[in-house]
């Protein structure tokens, strides 16, 4: 079998389904758009075009790190909205319940301690209950600053697509969940 063939197909599906789905702009939400790169990450799930690095890093703006606190993490998305994913795109404890950390530099702790931050998630490998996203609050630690903190349980193990929205930015990205 020619992976590199089925690797370049699976991306351009994804890319097609991404620019699909965004449909350019729509009342008023900014999709950010940082360069994505896929690979499969697993041989039992060769169909979960995880999020990974891209070529071109994002680094946000002062007072926030350039790196990200996980050792093997890296930044994503741009300034109105980022997280930090796991440079493998795969994330076990995502299944058993964990705290996400999101940021931008529109968030203001002092104007408002629980923002108006949503995360969906959706299963890309098969059938699932809906996200278990508890609502958001604040954190703050002197290695990342302050931050949007919001509790996720996904319904089980699998290729994931993860979307947070915050005021007018929307940022997706894929994770792969394997069983904890």
């Amino acid at each position: 079998m020619n992976f590199k063939l089925l690797r370049s197909f699976f991306a351009g599906v994804v890319l097609l389904a991404a620019c699909s789905s965004l449909g350019g702009f729509d009342g008023g939400i900014v999709a950010a758009q940082p360069s994505l790169e896929t690979k499969i990450v697993n041989s039992k799930h060769p169909n979960c075009p995880v999020t990974l690095p891209p070529k071109t890093a994002f680094v946000p703006p002062k007072p926030w790190p350039a790196q990200p606190p996980g050792a093997d993490d890296f930044w994503f998305g741009d300034r109105g909205l980022w997280t930090a994913l796991p440079s493998d795109g795969s994330w076990p404890q995502l299944a058993l319940g964990e705290k996400f950390f999101w940021w931008s530099e529109e968030f203001d702790v002092s104007e408002d301690e629980t923002p108006d931050l949503t995360v969906t998630a959706r299963r890309l490998d098969g059938e699932a209950s809906s996200l278990n996203v508890l609502g958001a609050t604040n954190a703050y630690h002197e290695s990342f600053v302050w931050a949007m903190l919001i509790g996720v349980e996904l319904a089980s193990p699998g290729c994931w697509e993860l979307t947070g929205q915050y005021n007018d930015h929307q940022l997706t990205f894929v994770l792969w969940v394997p069983e904890g």
